[in-house]
């Protein structure tokens, strides 16, 4: 028995992830077509599966709170593939409210994981961005960097990025946005072969967008399906945990860095104001870090900060 004949005989370790809040296709086959819809919370990933079928299905956020918390599959038929279902994966958003960005990550990472072992095809990924956003913050670097380490150079042709909200900036604005995009932010993904695209709040739009994907004959898995169908990696040893893990651990020696100074001028409002932020950063990055169970902490950070649970 040879070293990858040995790894497909073991139990997969992504199963040791699943969680009984974990929703799958029932009825998976291997005909299916998998286009997964991602982004941060608000940019409008339930919108565009409600636009392309012509119907509300998925429930959709009105506030700055998320609304999807789970990964949810919708089926999408195209007739100009009569022999498939297209398979439209709404996802949480990797800012999401409530979930920390490593259980989003654990959810779609099992979704995924079982598709490919379903021997489902990975047709693509649209990722949506909130052009009225007035500037690219240090969280969507990090979260967009954690996309790229999940879907991995090789499949970044099959990924689609997506500028939504176009009716709510002003044209000359969000075409100036676009250009930093593509030659900034977005320049890496584009040099491996991603598309760009506008969203607009009609079908024909919707669907232009997934006919690009589906045109494409290459199916080629996402990274972080490789790494958990076929290599067997555990979630926390794949490409994008351990980049979120990194970038939460980089985060967290710089605020703890900060904290001194902005408490040493505490008779300053501005500064008690920014220190308190600091303060409030800090705990949701010890919350993050605290669901990997393994990074090594200062206990006088987590008593500072009420985190010590020794």
């Amino acid at each position: 028995m040879n070293f990858f004949s040995a790894l497909s005989s073991k139990k997969p370790r992504w199963k040791k992830e699943v969680k009984p809040v974990d929703t799958f296709l029932k009825d998976p086959k291997p005909s299916d077509l998998v286009i997964a819809i991602m982004g941060a919370t608000g940019a409008g990933k339930s919108t565009f599966i409600n636009t392309l079928l012509g119907e509300q299905v998925a429930p959709v956020g009105h506030n700055l709170n998320s609304y999807t918390s789970h990964v949810q599959a919708y089926i999408y038929n195209d007739p100009q593939f009569p022999n498939n279902r297209i398979v439209m994966v709404d996802t949480p958003g990797f800012d999401d409210t409530v979930l920390s960005d490593r259980e989003i990550l654990r959810r779609i990472g099992v979704w995924l994981a079982q598709s490919y072992d379903a021997h489902m095809k990975m047709a693509g990924v649209i990722y949506l961005y909130d052009i009225s956003a007035k500037r690219w913050q240090g969280s969507t670097a990090r979260n967009f960097e954690v996309f790229e380490k999940l879907c991995g150079q090789a499949a970044a042709r099959k990924v689609v990025l997506v500028t939504t909200m176009w009716e709510q900036v002003d044209k000359a604005v969000g075409e100036k946005r676009e250009r930093e995009l593509k030659a900034e932010y977005w320049k890496g993904m584009i040099k491996h072969g991603s598309a760009v695209h506008r969203g607009n709040l009609d079908q024909m739009a919707a669907q232009d967008t997934v006919d690009f994907l589906l045109a494409k004959e290459a199916m080629y898995p996402l990274q972080i399906q490789k790494e958990l169908g076929e290599i067997n990696r555990a979630l926390q040893d794949t490409e994008a945990v351990r980049f979120l893990s990194d970038a939460l651990q980089e985060l967290l020696k710089s605020r703890e860095e900060t904290t001194p100074i902005l408490r040493s001028a505490a008779e300053d409002p501005a500064a008690t104001q920014r220190a308190l932020e600091n303060d409030n950063q800090i705990r949701s990055v010890l919350e993050e870090i605290s669901t990997r169970g393994r990074l090594e902490i200062p206990q006088k950070l987590l008593r500072l900060f009420g985190r010590d649970h020794n």
